[in-house]
């Protein structure tokens, strides 16, 4: 006797579910990883803050992996102008963390430089957090800023890591 389509179906969605839930369980593992945030380990509540950020984000934003914007030499230097303007009380004027705001937030800000740690978040996903802000991590939202100039501070922040490294990070050739 064949198996009729509905009992097809049900077991093919059961174990869909199951891979997606299996992979989403590793995916969260892997992303906590073993990076460093300032100079000590990246506590655990922090990488669960992050990760939980990730729930909030529309998926247009989630499958953005290069900005519209190309980096150029002028995105650059307007991306750098609001960071120093907008971020760098709390991120610190490298990027690094360690703004002078820092040591009063119950949530260490971002290390841009930690290539592993800023990576959990692509670029859709940091330009949507820069206008949103998060409350798990305590990042405001600069709702201010026009979606050009949120686009040019994700383009600084990613030149904050080439600037650390010889590497050469082209978010067009993906």
């Amino acid at each position: 006797m064949k198996p009729n389509w509905r009992m097809r179906f049900t077991w093919l969605s059961s174990l869909i579910v199951a891979l997606l839930s299996l992979s989403i369980s590793t995916t969260s593992v892997l992303a906590a990883g073993s990076g460093h945030h300032h100079h000590d380990e990246v506590a655990p509540d922090h990488m669960q803050s992050m990760m939980a950020v990730k729930k909030d984000i529309p998926e247009e934003y989630l499958i953005m992996e290069r900005t519209p914007i190309l980096p150029s030499e002028e995105s650059l230097q307007k991306g750098q102008k609001l960071f120093l303007q907008n971020c760098s009380a709390c991120h610190g004027d490298a990027g690094d963390g360690k703004g002078p705001a820092a040591a009063s937030l119950q949530t260490p800000p971002a290390n841009f430089l930690d290539k592993k740690h800023s990576a959990i978040y692509g670029p859709g996903e940091k330009f949507w957090i820069i206008g949103h802000g998060t409350e798990q991590t305590g990042m405001p939202a600069f709702q201010q800023l026009t979606p050009l100039d949120r686009w040019h501070l994700v383009n600084h922040i990613f030149h904050l890591q080439e600037s650390e490294s010889s590497e050469v990070l082209d978010l067009f050739s993906r």
